[in-house]
């Protein structure tokens, strides 16, 4: 029988404390954080994460609806813009009750997160038959996102990148070039922030884009465009239907810290020879990004991430990227924009 792991962890302030006796589990979100990690953390009202190989979901829930119990908020089964049952290969439902949501994940088992208590519990099959690199994301970084946003961490689906301070986001679903975009960005001397799931924070009158360093997710596709990336050899990992790596591996000094958010480009790719911008409205923009957003449960909380976006709409310019064949010439577009 395995034995509890502890790990703690400080996001921008924040203290974060994981146990669990699932080992893949526990690396999954180990590395996830790995940036974040802490021997100890000062913070007072620790965000806890429980979660158990054998035993019972606390019974915060009477019998309901598929035996969970509450209202049904979410369902992956339900047609959302990122296909997540059928990319991920696994449902789950959100039910709300008793000031608090219950994680359904079916047969793997249940979590239930405490929002007002800031704590996660519950129990999950193990061994998981779902690939490693999905655990964290499904069982954790979810539940975490609620929380986070709580505090006034707001997570958008975007990769960012940073250069002189300035900040470029670029939301788009799996298959939009949002990868290869970050990667022909950073390889010309663009600071990368996230691939996938950086932060927004209120700082004042101001708007932050802070950084979740993660392995960068790409297609055979995408690798065939950079010759780095073709020779990279072991560099590159295998992940779940993806190629996966570390940015200062391939790219040493290619991280940044934080950056004011002046640029926002929604690409779609094009085929056409030569990649080009559409200018969008403030009203297109703030559209266009809401589905890129946190999926949130709070009314509140979303109420002040809907503002965020509006602040982040107003102090940007934002364009929809029609992205080319020219994938190696796309910093030069950006570097138009930024100036």
């Amino acid at each position: 029988m395995n034995s509890m792991v502890t790990q703690t962890f400080d996001l921008y302030g924040i203290g974060v404390q994981v146990e669990t006796d699932i080992p893949l589990l526990g690396a999954g979100i180990g590395e996830l954080l790995r940036r974040f990690a802490k021997h100890a953390v000062s913070d007072s009202r620790l965000l806890r994460f429980t979660y158990r190989a054998s035993g019972k979901v606390p019974d915060h829930f009477s019998n309901g609806p598929s035996g969970a119990g509450g209202s049904l908020l979410f369902s992956t089964s339900w047609k959302n813009a990122f296909d997540l049952a059928d990319r991920l290969g696994i449902d789950w439902d959100v039910y709300a009750g008793n000031g608090g949501l219950l994680l359904d994940y079916h047969q793997r088992g249940r979590l239930w997160l405490d929002t007002s208590g800031e704590r996660l519990e519950g129990a999950l099959t193990d061994p998981i038959a779902l690939h490693h690199a999905l655990l964290p994301s499904i069982f954790f970084f979810f539940p975490f996102a609620q929380l986070l946003a709580r505090r006034g961490l707001h997570v958008v689906h975007a990769a960012a990148l940073e250069r002189n301070g300035r900040g470029v986001l670029i939301p788009g679903i799996s298959g939009s070039g949002k990868s290869t975009c970050c990667v022909s960005l950073m390889r010309a001397g663009y600071r990368c922030l996230s691939d996938d799931k950086p932060f927004l924070r209120q700082n004042g009158s101001n708007i932050e884009l802070l950084p979740f360093p993660e392995m960068i997710d790409v297609t055979d596709q995408s690798v065939a465009f950079f010759p780095e990336l073709c020779s990279a050899g072991s560099a590159l990992e295998s992940g779940f239907r993806k190629k996966r790596f570390c940015a200062e591996t391939l790219y040493p000094g290619s991280t940044a810290d934080a950056a004011v958010p002046s640029l926002v480009l929604f690409p779609n790719i094009s085929g056409e020879p030569t990649s080009r911008v559409e200018a969008l409205s403030k009203a297109q923009t703030l559209q266009m990004l809401l589905p890129h957003s946190l999926l949130c449960f709070d009314r509140a909380v979303s109420a002040r991430h809907f503002e965020l976006l509006g602040c982040l709409v107003e102090t940007t310019t934002c364009y929809r990227l029609h992205f080319g064949r020219d994938v190696l010439d796309l910093p030069r577009l950006v570097d138009r924009l930024l100036e």
